[in-house]
């Protein structure tokens, strides 16, 4: 490869560099772009997966990111560094949630409002200790609720096994219902003349309303 080839490679693999930064550090406004930076401490029963540097969003709105999680007392204190200001009301909710279904957690805040359903609710200082809540994860439920019930599980689905078994073998009302040709013989035979009277009544409908009409006359 010639001097010219490599000067020419050299200045495209730094303009892709260049562009790169561009869409990386000044598009996302991590740099350039100032915040003015508070914090609100928020205690929860468990975090499910929270984690830090996840997201805070105020109703739907990014605002923050989690800065610090800490254990204390069997209670998990959470650190927000937040960007963005609302006014907080006594009818508040701080809720953990699901990125995705896939996975992934983020701080939802929905502030309150001053007057709700024909109640007033005074706002509050957001500095102070606030309370939050974990939404569980549905999978989670669904694990635990199986490895506490294994027992009971095991026994419905062998009961489930013979109870099919029975069925295949014509057993029981059921089985008999399903293996029988003649019950399906019958069957055929009560939807052809359930089919035979519909037709007969639709075919006796103009005679029925003439004998009707005559009868209005007088």
């Amino acid at each position: 490869m010639s001097v010219k080839n490599e000067i020419i490679v050299g200045i495209f693999f730094f303009a892709a560099m260049a562009i790169l930064g561009y869409f990386t550090i000044i598009m996302s406004g991590e740099i350039f772009q100032r915040y003015e930076y508070y914090r609100v401490h928020v205690i929860f029963p468990s975090i499910e997966g929270l984690g830090v540097n996840d997201k805070v969003k105020v109703n739907g709105v990014l605002s923050g990111t989690v800065e610090d999680i800490q254990l204390r007392d069997n209670i998990v204190w959470v650190k927000l560094k937040m960007y963005n200001r609302f006014t907080l009301y006594e009818n508040y909710t701080i809720k953990i949630k699901n990125e995705t279904a896939l996975g992934g957690k983020y701080v939802s805040i929905k502030p309150g409002s001053a007057i709700h359903k024909g109640r007033y609710f005074a706002a509050i200082d957001i500095k102070q200790d606030l309370i939050g809540e974990t939404i569980e994860d549905p999978f989670g439920i669904i694990s635990e609720f199986i490895e506490e019930n294994r027992d009971n599980v095991r026994i419905a689905i062998r009961n489930i096994r013979d109870i099919t078994e029975k069925i295949n073998r014509g057993k029981g009302t059921l089985g008999k219902l399903v293996n029988e040709e003649k019950v399906h013989e019958n069957t055929d035979d009560l939807i052809k003349e359930l089919r035979e009277a519909i037709e007969d009544t639709r075919e006796q409908a103009p005679v029925t309303s003439f004998i009707r009409a005559a009868l209005m006359a007088f």
